[in-house]
């Protein structure tokens, strides 16, 4: 699905349009993050629209460039520094959240070693049998991406709550055959996986007010946004 501009546009538009409803069901603070990431994956593939038409010459190479720096520095740097951080302050399970805070840590620290690798030195973006080959400067590739997927995919893996765990496992799953199938192209077709899986997300925060509206007394109203 992200073989062209075209379906990556359709696609963000769609996955913004989840992100939007998964927003209009987040109450506080603590579910901002994890309440956002699918309007940011589709944020994110408008974004790779956008490098598509700058290497197809269809946009200022200005524009372009801005796309893929864009496009590299979430997808490198800022997810694996927010993921965990977002399922940490999500988990209710003080001993759930024991476990993540490792990953925590995990993130924060390859977040910003990956932001230094790709803002330091060139990034590279070809297409490649219809998808985008980005190359970077990060040495120890093998290394660097087992800890991307650790740091990403294991706090919705041990999250408690059931459809975020399904959320990690589709992840996973999606991660792997992915590298299986065309390893040059995982940046561009992992992240486009993770947006539709974004479905998960938004059916967690759909069930979760479903069972705090079950529980409330008739004449309570719902949490808002400042309560923490």
């Amino acid at each position: 699905m992200c073989f062209s501009p075209e379906a990556d546009f359709t696609v963000g538009v769609a996955v913004a349009g989840v992100g939007v409803e998964t927003l209009r069901r987040v109450r506080g603070r603590r579910e901002l993050i994890v309440g956002a990431l699918p309007l940011l994956f589709g944020i994110h593939q408008l974004t790779e629209g956008f490098v598509w038409l700058g290497l197809r010459g269809e946009v200022s190479s200005g524009v372009g460039a801005a796309a893929k720096e864009a496009y590299i520095v979430y997808a490198h740097a800022l997810l694996p520094a927010i993921v965990p951080l977002g399922f940490t302050l999500l988990e209710p399970d003080r001993r759930h959240s024991r476990w993540i805070w490792p990953l925590v840590c995990l993130g924060l620290v390859l977040g910003v070693y990956l932001l230094w690798q790709v803002t330091a030195y060139p990034v590279g973006a070809q297409p490649e049998a219809h998808c985008i080959d980005y190359t970077t400067h990060t040495p120890n590739d093998v290394l660097i991406g087992v800890l991307y997927v650790t740091a990403t995919c294991g706090p919705a893996l041990i999250s408690s709550r059931p459809y975020l765990r399904r959320f990690g496992l589709v992840s996973l799953a999606g991660v792997i055959a992915t590298a299986l199938v065309r390893v040059d192209e995982l940046t561009s077709l992992w992240c486009l996986y993770v947006a539709v899986v974004s479905l998960l997300i938004l059916e967690h925060f759909r069930r979760q007010r479903a069972l705090e509206a079950r529980a409330r007394p008739p004449d309570m109203p719902p949490a808002t946004m400042n309560s923490g």
